[in-house]
């Protein structure tokens, strides 16, 4: 949730500002979620939301934050990890959940992809945690208009 995130992305910042060491994130969004509920039902969108958070941890370091940020939502803060890495993370998560097939019911699989965002803090400027989401959601946004099942990087 929010507040889980917030938290820890002020506590990432405090970090960063005191060792200077590189800091990213993924902002990331179901595709087509409210088709997919509507196709199969909100308890199978409940497995699909379980699904998606099984890649993320499975796909990040034990050091890296996974929160769900909202809805179909997902952030996943990276400490010490430079654009290039998590972009690399980013297009990990997108293509495991691509080729990941859910299993909804006895009879029954679906599939998701995800459109991702990525921003790393600017080594050369102090920004607020709030305009480093902002980056990474527009990316994110990006990603979507683009034709999602893709990554974007923060311009």
């Amino acid at each position: 949730n929010h507040q889980y995130f917030y938290l820890h992305m002020e506590e990432e910042l405090r970090k960063f500002k005191r060792y200077k060491r590189p800091l990213s994130l993924i902002m990331l969004d179901i595709d087509h979620f409210k088709q997919f509920n509507d196709t199969y039902g909100h308890q199978q969108g409940d497995i699909a939301l379980r699904a998606v958070s099984d890649i993320l941890k499975n796909s990040v370091r034990e050091t890296d934050i996974v929160c769900r940020y909202g809805g179909e939502e997902f952030a996943v803060i990276l400490p010490e990890t430079k654009l290039d890495k998590a972009l690399a993370v980013a297009e990990r998560i997108r293509s495991a959940a691509e080729s990941n097939e859910i299993v909804l019911s006895d009879t029954v699989t679906g599939r998701v992809t995800l459109s991702l965002g990525v921003s790393e803090y600017p080594q050369d400027h102090i920004i607020s945690d709030k305009e480093f989401v902002e980056l990474a959601d527009a990316a994110l946004y990006i990603a979507k208009n683009y034709g999602r099942n893709r990554v974007e990087v923060a311009r």
